[in-house]
């Protein structure tokens, strides 16, 4: 599955979303369009990494992905794998979004390096704000 969803011309910057999860997906791609996003929706890394092997440079601000059944280092890992196949430079925002999450992480984000992290929110409110910070 691959969706383009454009708010008005004016508004930006574009997110390239990885959501595994069909029940997460629809509201989290209805939200950050309300947000005021461009999105860029695979259903899965196997679908991202498909669309980005086309022979069309496609840009975004930032890689968003969540991965089900993977610990965050493995989703972070196959995040980068997608930002190199896509050509995009190793300072693209990368943003890992775990499955599940601990308490003791709750809400918290974590620079594991460079421009990548690894989000563990609690709600949405959370999300944009890392977003904001990142591609503002």
């Amino acid at each position: 599955m691959r969706e383009i969803t454009s708010p008005p011309k004016e508004t930006r910057p574009t997110i390239f979303l990885v959501e595994e999860d069909d029940d997460t997906r629809p509201s989290l791609t209805n939200n950050l369009r309300k947000l005021g996003y461009r999105l860029l929706v695979a259903a899965d890394l196997e679908d991202a990494l498909e669309w980005m092997s086309l022979d069309v440079v496609i840009h975004a601000d930032l890689v968003l992905i969540n991965l089900v059944g993977r610990t965050p280092e493995e989703a972070l890992s196959a995040g980068r794998r997608l930002r190199d196949h896509a050509r995009y430079d190793g300072q693209t925002p990368l943003v890992v979004m775990p499955e599940k999450v601990s308490e003791d992480v709750a809400g918290t984000d974590v620079n594991v390096s460079g421009h990548d992290w690894i989000c563990y929110y609690e709600n949405s409110e959370q999300l944009h704000a890392l977003l904001r910070r990142l591609i503002a």
